[in-house]
This record gives structure tokens, sequence and C-alpha cells, in this order.
């Protein structure tokens, strides 16, 4: 590859991948900046005198993950919601919304039961 389709092949930096504009005359850059040239002189010494040019590091993360609650976790959630319904941690304003949600809770629980010939919920 000669000519200028060998100077717009040169686009990407050799350090970091970064975009480089190479001009229409003089040397076809390697390095889209000076620190990427440094760094990969770092590497290439390291790599002369048998030293690693990479450190690694590990380390542990832990993400919190909300677990979907099982059949066996209901009656104690639900237990929980009454008891902050009775203490007043469920503000006034968020019954309606709650009054949405718990209504096709108890549709559903109540085809459940019909079937089943579970306790009745009125």
């Amino acid at each position: 590859m000669q000519g200028p389709e060998r100077r717009t092949a040169a686009t990407a930096c050799g350090w970091c991948g970064g975009p480089i504009t190479p001009a229409s005359r003089g040397p076809i850059p390697k390095w889209c900046s000076a620190t990427c040239r440094h760094r990969a002189w770092e590497q290439t010494r390291a790599a002369a005198s048998g030293l690693s040019a990479v450190e690694l590091v590990e380390r542990r993360v832990e993400v919190q993950v909300p677990l979907v609650p099982t059949r066996r976790d209901w009656p104690r959630l639900l237990g929980e919601l009454v008891g902050q319904l009775n203490d007043g941690r469920v503000y006034d304003r968020d019954l309606p919304a709650l009054a949405r949600a718990l209504e096709p809770v108890l549709e559903a629980y109540r085809r459940r039961a019909h079937l089943t010939g579970a306790l009745d919920v009125r």
C-alpha cells in the first residue's frame, strides 16, 4: 500500500485506538498524542527488560441484588406491611396507590381460594 491509501489507512492510535488525522505530508504518526507515545515507549522498555508493563489488580465488589420473594416470604412481608400501616410508617398520601396494588392481589387470591377451598378473605 503506497501513497494516499497508506495515509488514510493510518487513522487509529497504536496505544489507545483513538483517532489520528495524518497530515498531507511528512511521517505518518503512530500515536494520537505525546502521552500515548510515552506509554508505548514505557511498555516496550519494560518488555525488553523482562518486567511486566501491566499491573494486575484484583478486587472483590459486592453488588446488592434484590431477591424475588418466594411463597414462604409473603406471609412475613405482608405482616411487615400490616405493622407499617398500624405504626403510621405508610403515609396517607400513599394509601390510594397501595389500594390499587392490593386489589389485583385480593382478586387473584379469591379466584384461587374459590378453586381450592382455602379461607375466603372479605
